[in-house]
């Protein structure tokens, strides 16, 4: 359960950071110049380590799932059907 919710919020991470990488790298672009690539930096560069710590949490839960996943299936007895 605790892998699952670290999982999530790792995704929403992602998500946040791409969004605010995404939009900073487009506005200079789309404000044909009013805006300058040192005031995009205020944007780009949070967003692109929002992006990578949210990663890494993301990856964090998601092995903690898989690892559980396997324990369950361990403890499960095996349900080989032999034949006559």
């Amino acid at each position: 359960m605790i892998g699952k919710i670290v999982m999530i919020i790792g995704l929403l991470g992602v998500l946040l950071g791409a969004a605010v990488l995404l939009i900073s790298l487009l506005l200079p672009v789309v404000t044909d110049g009013r805006t300058s690539w040192d005031e995009a930096l205020l944007g780009i560069i949070p967003g692109a380590f929002v992006l990578t710590i949210s990663f890494i949490i993301f990856v964090a839960g998601l092995i903690v799932v898989l690892v559980q996943r396997k324990k369950k299936r361990q403890l499960q007895p095996s349900q080989v059907v032999s034949q006559p």
